[in-house]
């Protein structure tokens, strides 16, 4: 119990430092937009210490649920280009999801599960994740309509191992991280958020939440195909 009580405290004091700190003022466009030209100087002559310091400071904003994943993810872009910048932010998106798993496991998941599966309201949520968790979490995770700690928390209740939910958050994330951090590329030559994500970008989203939809029910039916074969 005190490990426990000690870790709590520790995350809310990550927290407060931050907000003490003004790190949300840091974390929106028009500071990225204000200092992108120092950033990308430092990182041309320092360019294996800024990737590691950015990379820690977004597992770090991953595991405290931060605001700024998107503006951080177009920031990767902008310094680190396309392959570089894609998997610096998957890597640590999927190390800071894991480890807000891990948490959400330890301090809370043992007392939370059997509340969640007597609910009414979550009984049916329960039981699919029981049966197929990794399904859920791929579309889940390539579908940017579920929040990132929301699908963090299921997940932490679910009977889904550490292995396959890295695999899973790595793989799920995976396309809605390229074209994000693809937009950062464009950073010079927009002044808005808005002016980045135009139509054919939202497009671009619908699409990869298809393509997830239709792999997941392919998945879903093969396995439960199995499933039937072995209990003939």
């Amino acid at each position: 119990m005190i490990k426990k009580l000690l870790l709590v405290a520790v995350l809310i004091g990550l927290l407060a430092l931050f907000f003490i700190y003004g790190g949300q003022e840091y974390l929106n466009f028009d500071s990225l937009k204000l200092h992108k030209n120092e950033l990308l100087s430092y990182a041309n002559a320092n360019f294996w210490q800024t990737f590691f310091i950015i990379g820690g400071i977004y597992i770090l904003s991953t595991m405290l649920n931060l605001p700024g994943a998107a503006i951080m993810s177009l920031a990767i872009g902008f310094i680190f280009g396309r392959w570089y910048g894609t998997l610096l932010a998957i890597s640590s998106a999927t190390i800071g999801a894991v480890l807000v798993f891990w948490i959400a496991r330890y301090l809370i998941a043992d007392w939370a599960r059997p509340r969640l599966e007597k609910m009414k309201s979550t009984q049916n949520i329960m039981a699919q994740l029981q049966n197929d968790a990794f399904s859920y979490l791929l579309f889940m995770r390539a579908v940017p309509l579920f929040p990132f700690w929301f699908v963090n928390m299921v997940f932490a209740f679910s009977p889904i191992d550490t292995r396959h939910y890295a695999i899973g958050t790595f793989l799920g994330m995976l396309p809605v991280s390229f074209v994000i951090v693809n937009l950062g590329q464009s950073l010079s030559t927009v002044d808005s958020m808005e002016q980045l994500f135009t139509t054919e970008v939202i497009l671009s989203f619908v699409m990869i939440g298809v393509l997830a939809l239709i792999t997941t029910t392919i998945m879903r039916y093969r396995k439960a195909k199995i499933t039937l074969k072995k209990t003939a």
